[in-house]
């Protein structure tokens, strides 16, 4: 008799994790992320919080302080420790700079609107007769004259100075007489001269016109121009070699110059 025996086939083994550990794993990691987020929101609303929290605080420190200028005001010095002549004149100094400020500010908008941060430099003054013989031409500021900025000045009323180193335009218009005798005279002279800050004098330009027989006075003019670098300091005339005779008319004799 054959006795047979059958084995029992082996349990599966099991390899991954239970449904209930994934689920646990999954709920803790769905916490973990909301816990994140959360604590991200917060920390941004307690960061808004607390700046709300100082800006009243600091309009809190600006009442406290306008109650106290008020107080100061009212001779209420009993009801603070602190000095009310001094927290008064420290405030009306406070407004006066903040003031002057705005003022400041509104002055040099309103100069950058004109266009005059660079001011024009110009000149033109008109010859006048001092009843003397000195070849030097007299000028004044009357009539049609142009004097547009302090950074050119006529000085002792014979040249015209200028501060601020530049190419400059200048000019010189002379009328004369002509009639003289004997006609072999030496001709009438307009020279227009420099003198430099060292002292030294030359001249920069120069014309000569004859004289007429003519025993009435025939007019007649001079023009001379010129654009030189100047220096500051130096200073600019006309020189003629017969000033009797020179026209002092509207219009007749001028001398000028403009800054490029």
């Amino acid at each position: 008799m054959i006795e047979t025996y059958s084995q029992p086939s082996p349990r599966s083994v099991a390899t991954g994790l239970p449904v209930s550990m994934k689920i646990f794993m999954y709920l803790l990691t769905v916490f973990l992320i909301t816990q994140m987020i959360g604590s991200a929101f917060f920390a941004v609303y307690l960061h808004r919080k607390l700046d709300k929290i100082e800006d009243e605080r600091n309009l809190h420190d600006d009442f406290v302080f306008m109650k106290t200028i008020q107080r100061c005001n009212k001779g209420e010095e009993s009801l603070s420790l602190l000095n009310c002549e001094k927290i008064r004149s420290q405030f009306e100094g406070f407004v006066k700079d903040t003031i002057l400020n705005k003022e400041e500010k509104k002055e040099i908008s309103y100069e950058k609107q004109k266009g005059d941060q660079d001011p024009q430099i110009a000149a033109h003054v008109v010859s006048q007769a001092d009843g003397k013989t000195a070849s030097v031409l007299q000028w004044a500021e009357k009539g049609y004259y142009t004097m547009s900025s302090n950074l050119v000045t006529l000085e002792h009323g014979k040249q015209l100075t200028i501060k601020r180193q530049g190419f400059y335009y200048v000019y010189t218009h002379v009328t004369f007489c002509t009639n003289r005798e004997p006609p072999s005279q030496t001709p009438f002279i307009a020279s227009l001269c420099l003198k430099s800050t060292s002292g030294s004098e030359r001249i920069l330009l120069r014309a000569a016109n004859t004289h007429s027989s003519s025993k009435f006075c025939g007019q007649q003019s001079i023009h001379l121009g010129g654009v030189f670098e100047l220096q500051p300091g130096a200073s600019l005339f006309v020189n003629v070699t017969d000033p009797s005779q020179v026209s002092h008319g509207t219009g007749f004799t001028s001398f000028g110059l403009l800054k490029l």
